[in-house]
């Protein structure tokens, strides 16, 4: 092989080992090739002027130019191919290109929605911050999304991530970048917006966001809480997000399917919870959570009916803490689950020991009744304390029936068929009580505490308590009144045909330790304390559990 030759098989084969990527590497090959056919052109052209016109036979070929012939035939070999390398290194080119845009696009797009992902909307919120830019960030968290999941199935959760991300996508002009960053939670980033355009677009999204979505032979139905934040230079990509974070926080707190602005006592607010939510979670786990006991009696008899089970804190630091202080901030983080779970098997595992006719009645948060296991776990209570289902009685808000229904009732009759009771408690004070009681298999119904003690100051509340009385007879469902303070409203109760009452006027909820009391008294009389004023009463007529 001629020299020529062997040098353009061996550029033809060189590989670059500098630069910043393959493509720019292959681009370096495919420009050295290029360089050793040209070379080849020019060899050829060189001894062309004598090899081509032997080699097509118009004069002899002497024996000296033999090889150039061969050199000839080389060459033209060469710039074939250089022609089929350069084919092959543009395609290798486009083929690496290609690859380092869709590894570019996995590492800054959200797959699910074909939005930007959280990396990539830091990294532009990180930019815009360090161009001493300023704007507005809108946090948008879609409420219960998790129950669509697990009512409706992931797949239609997709769906409507998909729908949402479509509605974001569209508010994204003007510079504006929406990405998703988390499972069901979205920033949309406003650059230069102001306080009025921010607005402008929350409201928008809400509106948009709350409109049915089909999908497959469902419709779904979901709002947004959106929390909002202005900016500039003066913070981190961290701090914006905090802020719009608290304000998303506020937002759902006042209800939901609302937008909020971040401001410094929203920060104050939060930390004060935050730290809360930390000595609720480490309280469960150190057992701070302990049952006291309210006395149920029988009204007919005034004999001791049971218990109500509800839940103290024993803080070391906070001291003994009543319900209202607690239970609203469990439910939002989810701690209510094994709070109750707690509460429920101490209290039963004290009450193991009662005669065998007093029951304990436990309240339940709604958000227990729509977790799909509730009922497995209060059997596996029941199990393992040895307290019979027949004695316990689960109490159930009428919120509970607001969301879910399907859930809750499929709940219900599986604890009522193992023999749980279920009471329907605070009734008077929801929405859908009338519409529900038809079809609710409740087997008790307990009048809330803010009819009874108006009960004897004013004629209207005793006409909605004789109307409850009156309902609770023709559906041969017997009542307990709650907040009894004094004997002349047990009189008038006893009258309406209240079977059960718990109140002041027989005893505050006690400690497991002071219960052994209350079992030595089988008919107890009234305490002779005064009932507290007025102020006091209002107090109490918060949360129970």
């Amino acid at each position: 092989m001629s020299q020529a030759a062997q040098w353009g098989f061996w550029l033809g084969e060189f590989r670059v080992t500098s630069g910043k990527s393959k493509a720019m590497r292959l681009a370096s090959s495919y420009v050295i090739t290029t360089c050793a056919t040209l070379a080849a052109i020019l060899l050829f052209v060189g001894l062309g002027s004598q090899l081509l016109p032997a080699s097509v036979g118009f004069v002899p070929l002497p024996a000296t130019l033999q090889s150039l012939k061969l050199a000839f035939i080389l060459n033209v070999a060469i710039i074939l191919f250089g022609w089929f390398r350069a084919k092959d290194l543009k395609e290798a080119i486009e083929a690496w290109e290609q690859a380092e845009r869709t590894a570019h696009r996995n590492a800054n797009v959200d797959h699910a929605t074909g939005l930007a992902n959280r990396r990539e909307f830091m990294r532009t919120l990180h930019e815009l911050l360090t161009e001493k830019g300023q704007g507005a960030l809108l946090l948008i968290d879609l409420d219960h999304f998790k129950r669509v999941n697990d009512l409706h199935g992931h797949t239609a959760g997709d769906q409507l991530l998909s729908v949402i991300a479509d509605i974001l996508g569209h508010s994204a002009r003007g510079g504006a970048l929406c990405a998703r960053i988390g499972g069901d939670e979205f920033a949309l980033l406003l650059p230069g917006a102001v306080r009025e355009e921010a607005d402008a677009r929350a409201s928008a999204l809400l509106e948009a966001i709350a409109k049915p979505v089909r999908t497959g032979s469902s419709t779904l139905n979901v709002t947004a809480s959106i929390g909002l934040a202005t900016f500039d230079s003066s913070l981190d990509e961290t701090a914006i997000l905090r802020r719009s974070d608290v304000a998303l926080y506020a937002a759902k707190k006042e209800g939901r399917n609302a937008f909020a602005w971040y401001n410094d006592e929203l920060e104050s607010e939060l930390s004060r919870r935050n730290q809360l939510d930390e000595d609720i979670r480490h309280g469960i786990e150190r057992g701070e959570f302990v049952p006291y006991f309210q006395p149920l009696i029988d009204l007919n008899t005034r004999d001791l009916a049971g218990f109500e089970a509800l839940a103290r804190w024993n803080s070391p630091t906070r001291g003994l803490v009543e319900p209202d202080d607690f239970v609203p901030q469990a439910e939002v983080t989810g701690l209510i689950g094994p709070l109750t779970m707690s509460i429920m098997e101490q209290a039963l595992t004290e009450a193991r020991g009662w005669p065998a006719h007093l029951k304990v009645a436990v309240n339940v948060s709604p958000v227990q009744f729509r977790d799909l296991s509730f009922a497995q776990h209060v059997m596996r209570i029941l199990t393992a304390t040895g307290f019979p289902a027949r004695r316990l009685e689960l109490e159930i808000t009428e919120a509970a029936l607001l969301e879910d229904r399907d859930q809750v009732l499929a709940t219900i009759r599986s604890l009522k068929s193992i023999g749980v009771s279920i009471s329907l408690d605070d009734f008077g004070t929801g929405y859908a009580s009338l519409a529900e009681l038809d079809t609710l298999p409740v087997d008790r119904i307990k009048i809330d505490r803010t009819f009874i003690t108006r009960f004897v100051k004013s004629e209207r509340t005793a006409a909605i308590v004789d109307a409850i009385a009156m309902l609770g007879h023709k559906l041969n469902v017997p009542l307990t009144a709650e907040g009894v303070e004094s004997e002349q409203i047990r009189v008038e109760l006893s009258a309406l045909g209240c079977s059960e009452a718990q109140g002041w006027l027989y005893g505050r909820a006690v400690s497991a330790d002071t219960v052994a009391s209350f079992l030595e008294m089988r008919t107890p009389e009234p305490e002779t304390e005064a009932a507290p004023p007025e102020p006091i009463v209002e107090k109490r007529r918060g949360t129970k559990f």
